[in-house]
């Protein structure tokens, strides 16, 4: 996988069948244009894991490479079909669910707040929520955030 998929944003039905699209962030441009994460010395890196069958949501940070985050979430997912839908190095990635089908959004940023804030925001622009008092839908609701420790 590419480094400019390591890191990202996504929206999932709760068949889960398209899971999400993603956007890089860092200094670095690659040859489309398009940023890219450029990996240094002290990097510490999280991966966000979500199974389809048993809709666990478990995180792994504080690793040194991106394939060792990886690894660790979908071991911890305890799923056939764990899949990793966000990465992020020096930073923090959140999972929200809610709406009428219970989709998943997540996202990562810099700071817990704003990854938590980018994962309710896929959840609205893929769907519009009843009223809290609305008995046709469940409310938005951040299930999981974590960061890395070295996140500013």
């Amino acid at each position: 996988m590419s480094l400019l998929r390591k890191a990202g944003i996504g929206l999932a039905v709760t068949s889960m069948a398209a899971m999400g699209t993603v956007a890089a962030a860092g200094s670095a441009s690659a040859a489309d244009g398009e940023p890219v994460f450029v990996a240094t010395s002290g990097d510490l890196f999280g991966a966000l894991a979500l199974s389809q069958s048993t809709r666990n949501v478990v995180y792994a940070v504080n690793y040194t490479s991106w394939d060792s985050a990886d690894a660790a979430a979908v071991s911890q997912c305890g799923g056939g079909d764990c899949q990793v839908v966000v990465h992020f190095a020096n930073a923090c990635g959140a999972v929200a669910v809610g709406g009428p089908d219970s989709r998943f959004g997540w996202a990562w940023a810099k700071s817990k707040v704003e990854a938590e804030s980018a994962a309710m925001d896929v959840l609205n622009k893929g769907t519009q929520f009843p009223s809290t008092g609305s008995a046709g839908g469940r409310q938005a609701k951040v299930i999981m955030s974590v960061c890395t420790d070295n996140a500013k």
